[in-house]
């Protein structure tokens, strides 16, 4: 076995993208803090009983699990942050005013990558906006997530909505076996309206005149608000248009935005509005969020959150390749004086080693592009 084999889907980051990374994960969060969003760090491991509380189910698939000798329970390896968020939100922060906002940036590892992403160690960077559940607090959420990707220099992008929960409004009433449920469920994820015109329930043409419907946002929208649709379900298209008249009104034409209602791939605990950031030339999205319920220690202590993750790795492979500075050989051993001169000057100091040589050819070999010699900046 190459002893310098990694798992699948896992990476290294060398010169100079991990430099990179860190630059870009620092430009996210001061956008995020800009917008008064507050950076927290929650461990990497936590006690799997935590990362499955409430909605964090939905993502015990994707859990590496570990024994801790000490206290003798499983711990979990974390597949996402939002959920720590949450537990921090509702825990640690409980006596905080509401809204609370809240960023972080860190690493996550999951079971399985995704069909577009093979990754399993991801990065991610985002915020949390808890304690609101409104089409205002939805558009914040986008907003802030459109000017962290301005802030990297991409500002042509498509903001797809979709509303994961609406599927569940429709089938609210309806008593199915699990298997024909799971069945119903793969049809709509698949949008097989031949399948689900097999099953006979109150809202199936509802449902498939859904799936029909996507594309530009307003389009959509109108052709969704002429179906036959509950109360709950139309609550949620009356939020959804809220929050694309907020969008059009900053009147940005690098935006497209389009809607397609039952699209839910990666909502697994999202139950309002929920988005995901495209970016022209990119198979997969480079972010995605929505609005999701926190459940307290009862129902009397649940609460609403809104937020949003954008992808640090997916983000890299799309901004300019990172630069070295300029590198200078330094010739004349490791105590010249001059050093410090050439610091202020955003030289990047590279000692030569008698090992190796000092002189020119040494410095293209290490990439330098000067060399200091002779008391001069020589360009090479």
């Amino acid at each position: 076995m190459t002893r310098s084999l990694l798992p699948s889907g896992c990476y290294d980051l060398l010169p100079p993208y991990a430099r990179q990374e860190s630059e870009l994960s620092h430009s996210l969060l001061s956008v995020f803090e800009s917008f008064g969003y507050e950076q927290v760090s929650p461990p990497l491991l936590e006690y799997s009983e935590n990362l499955l509380a409430g909605r964090g189910g939905s993502l015990s698939s994707q859990i590496f699990r570990v024994m801790d000798p000490v206290a003798h329970k499983v711990m979990g390896i974390r597949a996402d942050i939002t959920l720590q968020i949450a537990r921090i939100a509702m825990n640690r922060l409980n006596n905080e005013p509401r809204p609370l906002r809240l960023c972080y940036n860190g690493l996550i590892l999951r079971m399985q990558g995704e069909q577009l992403k093979s990754d399993r160690q991801l990065h991610q960077a985002g915020i949390e906006l808890i304690g609101v559940a409104t089409a205002e607090a939805d558009a914040e959420i986008i907003l802030v997530a459109v000017e962290a990707l301005k802030k990297t220099g991409i500002t042509k992008l498509s903001i797809d909505l979709n509303l994961p929960g609406i599927v569940g409004s429709l089938l609210a009433a309806e008593k199915f076996e699990e298997a024909e449920l799971q069945t119903l469920l793969k049809a709509i994820a698949h949008k097989d309206s031949s399948t689900i015109r097999n099953f006979s329930f109150s809202y199936r043409d509802t449902l498939i005149g859904l799936l029909q419907s996507s594309g530009n946002a307003e389009d959509t929208l109108s052709a969704i608000e002429r179906l036959d649709l509950p109360d709950s379900a139309r609550r949620q298209c009356a939020d959804l248009r809220q929050v694309v008249t907020i969008l059009r009104k900053r009147n940005n034409q690098d935006w497209v935005i389009t809607i397609d209602a039952t699209e839910s791939r990666g909502a697994g605990y999202h139950s309002g509005i929920g988005f995901s950031i495209f970016v022209p030339g990119v198979a997969c999205e480079v972010g995605r969020g929505g609005r999701y319920k926190i459940q307290g220690e009862s129902s009397r202590y649940d609460t609403e959150a809104t937020g949003f993750t954008l992808y640090v790795e997916t983000l890299l492979d799309i901004i300019p390749q990172a630069k070295r500075g300029k590198r200078i050989l330094i010739s004349e051993g490791i105590n010249n004086t001059e050093v410090e001169k050439l610091r202020e000057q955003s030289y990047v100091i590279i000692y030569a080693l008698a090992e190796y040589g000092k002189n020119e050819a040494e410095a293209r070999r290490l990439g330098c592009g000067y060399i200091y010699k002779d008391n001069k900046i020589i360009e090479l």
